[in-house]
């Protein structure tokens, strides 16, 4: 059944990706002249991520402190990196923003072509000229107004544990002095961990994302590592919160249950 569900959901991706392609490439062009931040795509973008949320029997995303993302803010926004569906939960911010991105994904028909349109940001692996065209070009939207998006993990933890962070965001924000929002996500390990394109969760998930305050880099004197470390360590420990609290709901439920079976 897992397998059934999950060939139909990425047969109705490929699908729509088409249609919504198609749909909005000639208002694109009609507004390209008038929308320098590429706003509209990116709403777009948003519109198209949350159409799968929203038709999915088996989500249930909850969103921690929304408000603490100023409508007029600028900034370079971190998150934990656990699953493909990450993509689809971050899109619930509803905050203008640019990912950073492989750049072979921006080649993949449709979808990639997409994310071109709104002006995202791609990246080489490995590659020192494209970390340092991706820096360039994300300085040139903070510039703007537009905030980045990024994973410093740099890919997908298979574990769900916190990785690693690379150095890149938190020396972007250093450079644009703008601050970094920290983000963490818990739950979407469980539908769609790294290494598989079968969906794994059992009857409904239930995906939470808690936005932390964001840090000011002028608070470290400029000290990149510093920031780093500090975000790191505030983003293991809201996750460490996240997981107990969500394991004692979990508890209050099955003790409701059993309750009501005795009665």
């Amino acid at each position: 059944m897992k397998h059934l569900l999950s060939a139909f959901f990425w047969l109705y991706l490929a699908l729509s990706l088409m249609i919504f392609w198609f749909a909005v490439v000639p208002v694109w062009l009609l507004l390209l002249p008038f929308d320098r931040r590429r706003r509209f795509s990116h709403w777009y973008a948003w519109t198209w991520a949350n159409h799968y949320v929203a038709l999915s029997p088996f989500w249930r995303i909850a969103v921690e402190h929304g408000e603490r993302i100023a409508a007029d803010g600028t900034y370079v926004m971190v998150a934990n990196h656990q699953s493909i569906g990450d993509i689809f939960v971050l899109y619930q911010l509803r905050k203008h923003f640019k990912w950073v991105a492989k750049d072979s994904v921006f080649i993949v028909p449709f979808l990639g072509w997409m994310m071109w349109m709104a002006d995202y940001v791609p990246i080489r692996r490995g590659d020192q000229r494209s970390r340092d065209r991706m820096l360039q070009t994300c300085l040139a939207h903070l510039r703007r107004g537009s905030s980045i998006l990024m994973f410093p993990e740099g890919t997908r933890s298979r574990d769900g544990e916190l990785q690693q962070f690379r150095r890149g965001a938190f020396a972007m924000a250093v450079a644009a002095d703008v601050p970094v929002l920290p983000i963490v996500i818990d739950g979407t390990l469980h539908a769609l961990p790294q290494g598989t394109w079968v969906f794994q969760q059992d009857g409904r998930l239930d995906i939470r994302v808690r936005v932390l305050e964001p840090v000011a880099p002028g608070r470290f004197a400029g000290d990149v590592q510093a920031l780093q470390d500090h975000v790191q360590a505030q983003m293991a420990a809201a996750l460490d919160l996240l997981r107990e609290a969500s394991a004692s709901t979990q508890r209050e439920a099955g003790t409701s249950t059993q309750l009501q079976a005795r009665g």
